[in-house]
């Protein structure tokens, strides 16, 4: 645990956080929301402010992203709008960019295709991670695709 003085003069222990992976566009759209799932729970835990989020998320972008927001930085300038300082407008506009707009579609048919063929652990991480892709399925679906496996 770290040790932080506050204004108050009073110590308050905070837990050591792991530190956060960078987010690069190329590894695709399944560890975008894992970046934004691990983000959001990092600001909860460390009890970051809502107006220090889009500044932290800054230092882990790489690669094209990066390239993305800087672009974004200089356009607003340019047009004279304000900088996203806002963590929910931030998140919206790297999805909008970053996430295939079919990405239920193909999740949906993937779903069709997957097979247990190994571990029956295997089977439950792939279908998970595919469901975690499908915003709009009812339970009763997901457990009907779940049991109708195809061995």
């Amino acid at each position: 645990m770290a040790i932080a003085n506050t204004h108050d003069g009073v110590r308050h222990s905070r837990p050591k956080m792991p530190k956060s992976k960078p987010f690069d566009a190329e590894k695709g759209s399944k560890e975008l929301e894992n970046f934004i799932w691990d983000m959001e729970q990092y600001f909860s835990v460390a009890k970051i402010r809502v107006v220090d989020q889009v500044d932290i998320i800054m230092m882990y972008l790489i690669g094209g992203v990066k390239l993305w927001w800087r672009k974004m930085i200089k356009e607003d300038l340019n047009a004279e709008h304000s900088k996203i300082k806002i963590w929910d407008r931030f998140k919206q506009k790297l999805k909008e960019k970053f996430l295939s707009s079919n990405t239920s579609w193909i999740a949906r048919e993937e779903l069709k295709k997957l097979r247990h063929e190994k571990s029956v652990q295997e089977y439950v991480k792939s279908f998970i991670s595919l469901i975690l892709n499908i915003k709009n399925m009812f339970e009763e679906d997901k457990l009907s695709n779940f049991m109708c496996l195809q061995l």
